[in-house]
C-alpha cells in the first residue's frame, strides 16, 4: 500500500506537502491556518486555484512561488514562471509542469473553460524516490502519461469543469499509480458522492482523503 502520509487536503483542490524541502502548498483556497509555506505552486488563475489572499496568507520573506506566467505577473517576491513539460528544482525537490486543459467541457459559446493554449498545468513532484502528481484542472489527456507510475495521484471528479467521477476513473487507469486521491469537490463545485463514485470506479487504489481546515 502506499502511503498518503504527509499529504494533506486542504479543501477543493487545495493541498498541503510535508517535504524535504519544507511544506509545498498547491492550489490554496480558502485554506485557513496552517504552517508558513516554503514553496507555493498554482496551476491556473481562476479564483478557486490562484486566490491571491491566501497565497498572501501563507508566504513568508523567502517562500517560492511557482505558477503560470498570468499568475505570476501578479505575484511580488520569489516567483518562477513554468509552462507545461518545464521543471523547477525547490530545495532539492523536483517540480515538473505537465499540461492541463479541457477537451470536452465547453461554455456556453462552445470554447473550453481551460483552452490548451491559456498555458494551465498540473505538476509532478519528485521529493527522493517519491513522485506526486496533482493534475489540475483538466480532462484526461495525453500529457497524462508524463504521471505515469506516480506514487500518488490527486484528480478532479466534479464533472462540469474537470473529470467526472468515471472520467477520472480513466485518468487513474491511464496513469496507474499507487494510490489516487479525489479531489475538486465539496467547496465550489462537486460533492462527496462524485468522490464516492470515483473511489467505486477507480482500477487502483483510491482514498478520500478528509480536510484539515
Amino acid at each position: 500500500m502506499t502511503s498518503t502520509d504527509g499529504i494533506e487536503w486542504l479543501g477543493h483542490a487545495g493541498f498541503r506537502l510535508k517535504t524535504s524541502a519544507g511544506w509545498i502548498y498547491i492550489d490554496p483556497y480558502r485554506a485557513g491556518d496552517g504552517p508558513p509555506a516554503d514553496a507555493i505552486l498554482v496551476t491556473h488563475g481562476h479564483f478557486d486555484h490562484f486566490s491571491r489572499d491566501d497565497v498572501l496568507a501563507i508566504a513568508g520573506e523567502g517562500t517560492i512561488c511557482v505558477a503560470p506566467a498570468a499568475v505570476t505577473e501578479q505575484l511580488k517576491g520569489r516567483t518562477y514562471s513554468i509552462a507545461p513539460g518545464e521543471t523547477v528544482e525547490i530545495g532539492g525537490v523536483e517540480v515538473l509542469a505537465v499540461a492541463a486543459y479541457n477537451t470536452s467541457k465547453l461554455d456556453s459559446e462552445g470554447r473550453p473553460f481551460h483552452a490548451r493554449e491559456s498555458g494551465g498545468v498540473g505538476y509532478v513532484i519528485r521529493d527522493g524516490g517519491r513522485r506526486i502528481y496533482h493534475s489540475g484542472d483538466t480532462d484526461v489527456i495525453p500529457e497524462m502519461d508524463e504521471a505515469a507510475g506516480v506514487d500518488v495521484a490527486l484528480l478532479p471528479v466534479s464533472g462540469t469543469y474537470v473529470m467526472t467521477a468515471l472520467e477520472a476513473a480513466e485518468a487513474a487507469r491511464r496513469i496507474d499509480p499507487g494510490v489516487a486521491v479525489p479531489m475538486h469537490w465539496g467547496t465550489v463545485i462537486g460533492t462527496r458522492a462524485d468522490a464516492e463514485a470515483f473511489v467505486s470506479a477507480a482500477p487502483v487504489e483510491a482514498r478520500i482523503l478528509e480536510s484539515v481546515e
